[in-house]
Formats: structure tokens, C-alpha cells, sequence
């Protein structure tokens, strides 16, 4: 029998957010550097990548509540796109980013070889269904192990964040969302949809980083709203609660630690409630017992009505001020081959129009890459370029 699981809740619910021609919900990494790795060298490795992570070579099956994740033999998508305009750092003239992914007949895994005009860029999409970050890197790995003709690492595990949340013992969320303000405050277009983001490299200490990141993004805050409430998400990987006989999961295996942020919290204390957090669980206490009837819950009720978001955005106050996805260091190194070098990377935060800010960072070296996205709706790009700056000015005080 070939490799078959249930999505989670949190994979149904990813699933219902998509339109025909447009999937918002989709893991995108770049890799750039110096030289190039031929096509047919390239759609070899992926294919086999992708034999040896059979949890990435996925179609969705079944109806209603009764759909499930089944192995395919259709090969992930490999193509070669020329977009001699664009610069990469922003989303601005971006080939394929939000493009759809039909998860019933196309392979959910992409891998797009972009002639940009800073270089080639290998980026590599995913539906979210299927895999979170931790999981699609893990498939990169495999693609570069390939190319150097070295033996993957593959993963085979059914594990997803669902099944650890129902097998651990964790606090119960008490933590209530609302009335949060934004870090950036922008023009305002409520006719506007979608998001845009702008990546820039930091060059200071990464000690602490997540800590410093999150308070640079509260004092901003502040500046605009003194007395606002600061919440902020932090994924979490939970592969940390496997035992190393399950192996390794490609699916959806992450939770959220979500903290409010007080005007005299340094930089210390929030490394320290981060840490606190993971100790007492609360990792998993995003998750809650109802979730569980998500898959028979309509598309309908997980989409936001355009009302809805012009009203949001009129208001000025969210669930939550911001989402920040640290993944910390991932090494140059490890995404060489014949021919090619990796000199940067960086992922796209997912476009949640509901939020109005996700920051996506990861470092090498002795850089960060920092990815800032918000709704078109609450700020030009611009405006945006304007808020990075003075992101990176923050940064630089903490160093």
C-alpha cells in the first residue's frame, strides 16, 4: 500500500482558503547564488527528492469529511522562468508566487528555476496542506543531496501537529486575541487585496534574535499607538515531542506560541517568556478539541469576506499585531552542488490579510534575511520600504 494519511484540522482548514486561481497558502523558498545547475539535472533530483519524502508527493482524495492524503506517481513540477526584471527583493513583478496549486490533480510540491536579474533563484513552493517550513526543508536538503549524488535523508513518518497535540498533555490556551494594533500604519486602500512583502538583510547579532525582533516590532508599535495591545504569534516546530524511532514527519507538525508584550518587557524577558513557554507546552495549547470538526465545516466559514476586511483594516485593530517566523540558521553550505553555490536564502511569509504583519527571517553566515509582509489595504509599498528601514534601525540598537 502506497504512503496515505488524514489531513489534520489545521490542513483542512489550509485547504478551504483556496480559489482557482490563487493559493495562499503555500510554503515559498528561495535559494540564490553563484552559477547554475542544468534543468535535467535539476528535474532528476527533484523527482527523486520527492520518492524519498513520499509525504510530498501527495494528491488530496475523497469527499467532504472523508478526504484523505494519497501517494501519487505524478512528478512535482519542474520549469525554468525568465523574469530579467525583478531583483528579488520584493514582491513586486514576483513570477509564480501565489499562483495556485490544485492539490487533486497536480503534484502539490513546485520547483521554478528564475533567471532573475541578480542571478539565478531556485525557489521552491509547497501547498501548506501537505508540508510546513521544518517539512519542505528537509525535501531541499534532499534535492542538493541528490545533485551531489550523496544518499538522501527521505522521511516516511504520519505524524502531524494534530496527533502530538492528542497524545501530549499541555496547559489549556487561556490567552484571549483581540483588539490588537499594528506596527505599521500606512495609507489606507481598503479596495485593495492581497499582500506585498520587502526582504532585506541585517547584519548585526543574531543573539536573541527572535526576542530582539519581537521587541523592535512592539517599540514601533508603541510609537504609533502608546497605550495598544501587542500580541504576537511564534511558530513552533513539534517534531521536538517525536521520539527518534518515529523518524521524520513531512507533514504539517507545527504550533504557535502566542505572547502579549508589555510596554517595560526588554529583551531578556521576552527570550525568557519564549523559553518558559516551550517548557510549559504552550506550543500546543493553540490547539483546542473543537478543531477536530474542521473537516466538516464548510470552505465558506474559513474565508473572509471583503467587508469583513475593509472593515478590519478601517478599524485599525486585529486579533493579533503581528506573526514572526524565525528559522534561525540554515547554513549556505548545505545547498551546494557541481556547478552551483548558495550565497542566500529566504522564505515568503504566508499572505494572512486578516493579520497586518507576518515577518519571515532566517540567517547564514553572519547575515539575517528579513521578509516583511502586510496587506496591501494598509500600506504602499513604500510605506513598507519606509517600516523596514526603521525595523532594521530598532535591530541595530540592540546589537
Amino acid at each position: 500500500m502506497g504512503f496515505y494519511r488524514r489531513p489534520s484540522p489545521l490542513e483542512f482548514s489550509y485547504l478551504a482558503l483556496d480559489q482557482p486561481d490563487y493559493s495562499p497558502l503555500v510554503n515559498q523558498f528561495f535559494i540564490t547564488g553563484e552559477g547554475d545547475v542544468e534543468l535535467s539535472a535539476l528535474t532528476r533530483a527533484v523527482q527523486q527528492a520527492a520518492t524519498a519524502n513520499p509525504g510530498l508527493q501527495l494528491q488530496l482524495k475523497g469527499f467532504w469529511g472523508w478526504r484523505y492524503w494519497a501517494n501519487t506517481d505524478q512528478a512535482p513540477l519542474v520549469e525554468e522562468i525568465h523574469a530579467s526584471d525583478w531583483n528579488s527583493e520584493t514582491s513586486t513583478g514576483a513570477p509564480y508566487l501565489g499562483d495556485a496549486i490544485n492539490v487533486r490533480q497536480d503534484s502539490p510540491c513546485q520547483v521554478l528555476k528564475i533567471n532573475a536579474a541578480n542571478g539565478v533563484h531556485f525557489l521552491f513552493r509547497t501547498h501548506h496542506g501537505v508540508t510546513d517550513g521544518r517539512g519542505f526543508i528537509r525535501f531541499i536538503d534532499d534535492v542538493f543531496c541528490i545533485l551531489r549524488n550523496e544518499k538522501p535523508l527521505g522521511a516516511n513518518a504520519h505524524i502531524t501537529e494534530w496527533d502530538i497535540a492528542q497524545r501530549e498533555d499541555y496547559p489549556p490556551r487561556t490567552l484571549i486575541e483581540g483588539d490588537c494594533a499594528s506596527p505599521i500604519v500606512g495609507t489606507k486602500n481598503l479596495a485593495l487585496s492581497g499582500c506585498h512583502w520587502f526582504r532585506f538583510e541585517w547584519s548585526g547579532n543574531k543573539n536573541k534574535f527572535a526576542a530582539k525582533l519581537i521587541k523592535a516590532l512592539h517599540e514601533l508599535t508603541l510609537e504609533q499607538s502608546p497605550e495598544a495591545r501587542f500580541l504576537v504569534r511564534v511558530p513552533a516546530d513539534l517534531r521536538r515531542y517525536m521520539d527518534e524511532s518515529e523518524g521524520f514527519t513531512n507533514a504539517n507538525c507545527s504550533g504557535a506560541i502566542d505572547l502579549e508584550i508589555a510596554p517595560d518587557d526588554k529583551v531578556n524577558s521576552i527570550r525568557s517568556a519564549l523559553v518558559k513557554a516551550m517548557r510549559n507546552k504552550q506550543d500546543l495549547s493553540v490547539f483546542e478539541p473543537r478543531q477536530r470538526f474542521a473537516r466538516w465545516v464548510p470552505r465558506s466559514m474559513f474565508q473572509s469576506r471583503a467587508e469583513t476586511l475593509a472593515n478590519l483594516h478601517q478599524s485599525g485593530r486585529y486579533r493579533m499585531s503581528t506573526t514572526v517566523s524565525y528559522l534561525g540558521d540554515i547554513e549556505c553550505e548545505r545547498y551546494f552542488c557541481p556547478g552551483f553555490k548558495a550565497t542566500a536564502q529566504f522564505g515568503i511569509p504566508i499572505p494572512f490579510e486578516t493579520r497586518p504583519l507576518f515577518v519571515g527571517a532566517c540567517s547564514y553566515g553572519e547575515l539575517t534575511n528579513i521578509v516583511v509582509s502586510c496587506p496591501k489595504a494598509i500600506a504602499t509599498m513604500d510605506e513598507l520600504k519606509q517600516f523596514c528601514e526603521a525595523l532594521a534601525n530598532k535591530l541595530d540598537s540592540m546589537s
